[in-house]
């Protein structure tokens, strides 16, 4: 998408932020050494961690109440439907 958006002439030179609630797989993209129980992921997969190391993303926690992809995700109540459709500005 970066690439795309240099195409348009739109581009950003600051890093993406990639938001995440789940601390393995922070600890995972974050951390270049490999990890015993990781072995089994194939390292076509390790796109995120090779994006860190080049300085184009930044993966951040966020807790899971403030999540706003969940409404994309999963089936939600009535208020945090509302809530995440306000954070994306649909609303």
């Amino acid at each position: 998408m970066r690439g795309f958006l240099k195409e348009l002439g739109c581009g950003n030179e600051h890093l993406t932020d990639l938001y995440t609630d789940n601390q393995s797989a922070l600890a995972l993209a974050k951390n270049p050494v490999s990890h015993a129980r990781a072995k089994h992921i194939d390292a076509r997969h390790h796109f995120v961690r090779d994006a860190i190391q080049d300085n184009t993303v930044w993966v951040q926690h966020i807790p899971t109440e403030d999540m706003t992809a969940d409404s994309l995700t999963k089936a939600l109540g009535c208020e945090k439907h509302w809530r995440c459709t306000t954070r994306m500005g649909m609303c």
